[in-house]
Parts: C-alpha cells; structure tokens; sequence
C-alpha cells in the first residue's frame, strides 16, 4: 500500500503533522542567542614518557572543536526557558594507544544537553530543571561545566548582601582531580552568602557531597587596598566522608595594573592531611596560578606553589605575558621530591569584539619524572562570541 501512496498524499501528511506548529517568526521573536565557537590546536612535546607512569605518548598533534550554543526563550518578563547545548570533538594525529585513552574521534558528541527553568521576581533568583552548577568548587570550564539536575536559588537581602541555596542530584563534574574517586552521580548540597561592600568583595560557602565529604568550606575576599592595586584570598577545608582528617588550601594573590603593564603575584598553600575541597582542576578557588598547565594544587597534600604573571598591552588588541611558578612538595606530601618549575610565554589578540586569538608555549619541568613526565605544549586557539 505504501508503494500507491502519491507524493501529494505525502506532502499532505506531513502538513497534518505541523498544522498546530508555531511560524518559525513567531517563535524566534524574544529568543536571546548566546555561546561561543571554538578552535583549540595542541603540540605536546612529552620528552619523558618511558619514565613517568601517566605519560600520553612521546609527541603528537591534537585538534579540539568546541560549540556552545545558548537559548533563551521568554514566557513572561519573570520567567525563562533556557536550553544550552555543548558540543566537543577531539583528533589526535597518532596511531598509539593515545587514541583509545582520550576517546578520540573525527565527529562531533555531545559534552552536554542542559534545559532548566530561568525565574527572577526583585530580589529572588532561581533556576531548576538540568543545569549548571556554579559554586567555587565545582568545574568553570566554559564547555563542560558543572551540571546536574536540581535547583539553585538565591535572595538579594540588600545591595550589599546575597544569600543562595542549591540542591543538585547526580551532579557531574568536567575535570576531576579527586585520587581513587568516582565523582559522577554525587548529590550535592549547598549554602552561600555573596557580600560586596566598599570594602570587601566575597564569598562563603558551605557544601556537602552524600557519599565523597562530610563537608567542605570556601571562602574568597577581594579587596583593592590602594589604587591600581587588588588583593584576593582565598581558604578551603574539607574533610571526607569516612576520615578524621581535615584537608586545608589557602591562597593570597596580589595584582597591580598601570597603563599598559600589569604585575602578579601569589602564593598557595596546602596541608599535609588528605581530602579534598574542590572537585575540579579549573574549580574556581583553586585555579589560580597563572601557567597554562598546573594551575592547581589546592587537592594536594603539604604542597606549596610561588607565582607571578607579567603583562604588557602592545597595543589596543595585543596583549603579551609571561608566566611562571615553583611548585615545592613537602616532607609530608606523597612524593616529597616532586617538584615543579614551569614557565608560560604567550600571546592574545582580539581581531574585534567577539573573535580572538591566543597562542602560548608550557614548558612544565618536574624533578621526579617516575610520577610526572616533564612536558612541552604549544597551543593555538580562535575564539568567536556571540
């Protein structure tokens, strides 16, 4: 019967199918489009790799795609529908084991698929539904964020003080760094008061992971102490689910900004207890230390990091910097005599308002290269915004 059928009598089902449908004018009117499409080439350059145990291969090419794409559709002037949709592709130009371990492939997946409900009335704020979970402690990776499914919702008090709450089931990270834990599927618990005064500009949170932390607490402070001048600091504690032990990190960066140079520094600090009190490497308290590769050691134990950057506007669009740090382990850490100096040389160029460009090389040397191989990358990336 279907081989009778005409291409009218198709064309007409069809028809009956959409007759309900809105005009695409009609529903594209209001929708806010935002994200970001990018383009990321890396050379790695690891020179070690038979001595370290985490090595990725002697030296190969990788080419890393990235859209991100943003919905926000209007119901009323309090309400939203939001749709954020992220998509990864990654191709390493080498026929080692390499391919298998990073999942590799030439077409496009899904890193992510978030739909949640936006509402603000005054001073209230929430969003529920799949979505991503912005704490200090969870991933900031602008593709693969924290998300999970739940409900954050917060209450301006005043001009000066916020309060927020959030309840997240099966939250799911980007990036781990949490040794021998499976950090996918975790609830989360989490309370917050965001405070800006002419003073002070901040953050305190308290959290609990069922099944990973008994609790974990952060706190970060921003002050501008004299003009040009901005000083941040940054403390965590955490203890783990089935420990005694509580993990501490702390954190003190200073920066100085005039006319086209800009100066920083820091120094961070760990503890020689295990935990943790993040649950990603590009987590916002810890990812501080300017270098491209290590910028984290806030899950580390008895580790301390020296740091500083060094910019220079050229120009208008062109920027150069320099970066560096001295990573010390301590006699407590797991490995006391790994140590690290890494330097970072890099530049950024903004070809207009939404495209920019931006180029470094890592040079990242470790002491003891049975645990960690030393490693070189240069990396190119473009970056649209929209």
């Amino acid at each position: 019967m279907l081989k009778k059928l005409s291409l009218a009598a198709l064309v007409a089902m069809g028809g009956m199918s959409v007759a309900s449908a809105t005009p695409l004018t009609d529903a594209i009117k209001n929708v806010d489009l935002s994200g970001f499409l990018r383009i990321r080439f890396y050379h790695e350059d690891n020179t070690d790799k038979n001595k370290a145990t985490n090595y990725y291969g002697t030296a190969y090419d990788r080419w890393r795609t990235n859209a991100v794409l943003i919905f926000k559709v209007p119901v009323d002037e309090n309400i939203k529908f939001v749709m954020r949709n992220s998509v990864e592709s990654n191709v390493y130009t080498t026929d080692e084991d390499l391919v298998k371990s990073k999942n590799s492939s030439v077409d496009t997946t899904i890193v992510n698929n978030l739909l949640f409900l936006q509402y603000s009335n005054g001073p209230v704020n929430a969003i529920v539904g799949k979505i991503p979970v912005a704490t200090p402690i969870t991933s900031a990776d602008p593709a693969k964020p924290g998300h999970g499914a739940g409900l954050i919702a917060s209450y301006k008090i005043n001009d000066n003080v916020t309060v927020a709450g959030a309840f997240v089931d099966a939250l799911k990270l980007g990036t781990s760094n949490i040794p021998n834990t499976i950090v996918i599927g975790n609830d989360l618990y989490a309370a917050a008061a965001i405070f800006n005064t002419d003073m002070v500009k901040g953050n305190v949170w308290a959290y609990k992971i069922l099944g990973l932390s008994k609790h974990i607490y952060t706190t970060t402070l921003n002050f501008v102490p004299v003009k040009n001048t901005t000083l941040r600091v940054d403390y965590a504690s955490g203890k783990n689910e089935n420990s005694t032990k509580t993990h501490t990190y702390y954190n003190v960066t200073g920066k100085y900004t005039n006319n086209n140079f800009s100066i920083l520094a820091g120094y961070a600090k760990t503890n020689e207890d295990p935990g943790f009190v993040e649950t990603s490497d590009d987590a916002p308290i810890g990812d501080v230390i300017p270098t491209e590769n290590n910028s984290n050691i806030a899950n580390k134990q008895d580790v301390s990091a020296v740091y500083g950057k060094l910019g220079y506007n050229v120009d208008a669009k062109t920027n150069v910097y320099l970066a560096a740090q001295a990573q010390n382990a301590g006699d407590d850490a797991p490995n006391k005599n790994n140590d690290l100096k890494e330097y970072t040389i890099g530049v950024k160029y903004k070809y207009n308002k939404k495209l920019g460009f931006h180029i470094y090389y890592d040079i990242a040397n470790w002491d003891d290269e049975a645990t960690y191989a030393d490693n070189n990358e240069f990396r190119f990336e473009a970056k649209y915004k929209f």
